[in-house]
């Protein structure tokens, strides 16, 4: 009987680095030595020197450079102002050890200039009347020396003087200047500086701008677009491209926003949309064109358009008026089954909460169901022409079978797009009946709250007997 042998390796990340020291430390650099732990099945690749400093000894940083998986003892250049610690991470394929014991020796580094300067400063130009400079503050690891501060300095573009302000706060990261120019142009700089001197790095100048304010030009000739009806749920608009200089939009320009509402509400419950021009590459003629979509239907709305900049808009252009016409209707609502028989069922529902213009009645429907199909949708004819009957009885159903019935509200503009709909499984009978399609005599209350009222939602309902024939007065509801 052959027998064979089979190794199994398992392979983990390898053990902390042990017996790290710092051999030297000197007046910007340390010398660490150590030695390698267990690979763990799996080649040691690197090692990641990690440090912190006595300020922040909850932080510690990786040093930026891998040392190769042969070598002990490497010099790790510093920052200077500093007490540093040191410990060692090893890696393999598998994943990083953990940490080694901190060094027992600390290094001290000597006070110096900075090195450099903030990052990311810029100007902010959302208050009136202020110049905002903003800037990223500097960690303590680059302070390079005690008494670390900033010195921000701005002028006027063209002017020779410069204007200063010391920050003392390393922490902080943003001044506001008073100034009487509106979106100005500026020259800013912002300079790291400690006891012994200032950066060694010149600060980088940039420019930036003062707040906006208001723009001070309107919109002309706001109308509706004429080769482009109004329709139940969109308007297209036209009106004059204005003057975009600084002076007169007193920012960067953007565009325009149009502001709408109904006129039976006010404008405390308007609506806006921004058309944005400002876009690289994007050219207009002397007119600007414009479309609001989602309007509701067969409603007086009122529309006006302002410029904007940035963060505030003009004076409105002059206000105008228009209808949308009637559109389908929304899905009614609630539909529900309230009486069910053996071959027959009661349906009620509530008028749409969008008619999207003057409700005519409505269109009931079926579907035939089975555990493999589903049949063809099939028209019950004619329709219910009165808005106010809200309930319809269906008669001579089979028993035993599973139907789904729709039903649409309808406007001159046509019927409900999305349909409600209401599954039924009939109970089983014997006795088939021929059936009829009526609607039945109550009144009905808004689930939603509120008393039974003679109005459109809550309508008192009148008996209605339909026909499948022009002579007949009963709608034979076929056996399935």
């Amino acid at each position: 009987m052959d027998m064979k042998a089979a190794e199994l390796k398992v392979k983990a990340p390898p053990d902390q680095p042990v017996d790290v020291q710092v051999i030297n430390c000197l007046a910007h650099s340390a010398e660490i030595l150590w030695r390698p732990g267990n690979e763990n099945g799996d080649a040691i690749k690197n090692f990641i020197v990690q440090f912190n400093t006595s300020s922040d000894p909850d932080h510690w940083y990786d040093y930026d450079e891998e040392i190769p998986h042969f070598v002990r003892t490497t010099v790790v250049n510093l920052f200077p102002y500093g007490n540093y610690s040191f410990r060692m991470v090893a890696r393999n394929s598998v994943g990083l050890s953990t940490p080694s014991y901190a060094t027992r020796k600390v290094c001290w580094t000597p006070p110096d200039h900075p090195d450099g300067n903030p990052e990311n400063v810029r100007t902010v130009t959302n208050k009136k009347g202020k110049l905002i400079i903003e800037w990223t503050p500097m960690p303590r690891l680059l302070h390079n020396g005690p008494g670390f501060h900033y010195v921000v300095s701005w002028r006027p573009k063209g002017s020779t003087y410069w204007h200063s302000q010391v920050v003392e706060n390393s922490k902080q990261g943003q001044i506001e200047i008073d100034v009487e120019t509106v979106y100005g142009l500026y020259e800013v700089k912002v300079k790291a500086v400690n006891n012994i001197g200032e950066s060694y790095q010149p600060a980088f100048v940039i420019l930036g701008r003062s707040g906006e304010d208001e723009p001070q030009v309107a919109p002309k000739d706001f109308r509706l677009d004429p080769d482009k009806p109004v329709q139940p749920h969109s308007a297209h608009f036209i009106w004059e491209a204005v003057d975009t200089t600084v002076e007169k939009i007193h920012g960067r320009f953007r565009g325009y926003r149009i502001r709408y509402w109904k006129s039976s509400e006010g404008r405390h419950r308007l609506r806006q949309i921004d058309v944005f021009i400002d876009s690289p590459g994007r050219t207009h003629g002397p007119d600007i064109r414009a479309a609001l979509n989602g309007l509701p239907a067969y409603t007086a709305l009122r529309a006006q358009v302002v410029v904007m900049n940035t963060h505030y808009t003009g004076p409105p252009s002059q206000t105008i008026d228009f209808f949308t016409p009637e559109g389908t209707p929304g899905a009614v609502r609630d539909l529900r089954v309230e009486a069910l028989g053996s071959s027959y069922v009661q349906l009620e529902w509530l008028p749409p909460d969008e008619p999207n213009g003057i409700l005519l009645g409505y269109d009931i429907g079926y579907q035939a169901v089975s555990v493999t199909e589903v049949g063809p949708i099939q028209p019950l004819k004619p329709e219910v022409p009165n808005p106010s009957m809200l309930a319809a009885k269906i008669t001579g159903l089979s028993g035993g079978h599973q139907y789904r019935f729709y039903v649409w509200a309808r406007t001159k503009a046509g019927r409900s797009r999305d349909p409600s709909f209401v599954d039924v499984v009939m109970e089983d009978a014997a006795d088939q009946r021929n059936g009829e399609y009526q609607t039945s005599n109550h009144k009905r209350e808004d689930r939603r709250g509120g008393d039974p009222t003679s109005s459109t939602d809550l309508a008192s309902l009148s008996r209605l007997t339909l026909s499948t024939s022009l002579v007949l007065t009963t709608l034979v509801f076929p056996f399935l």
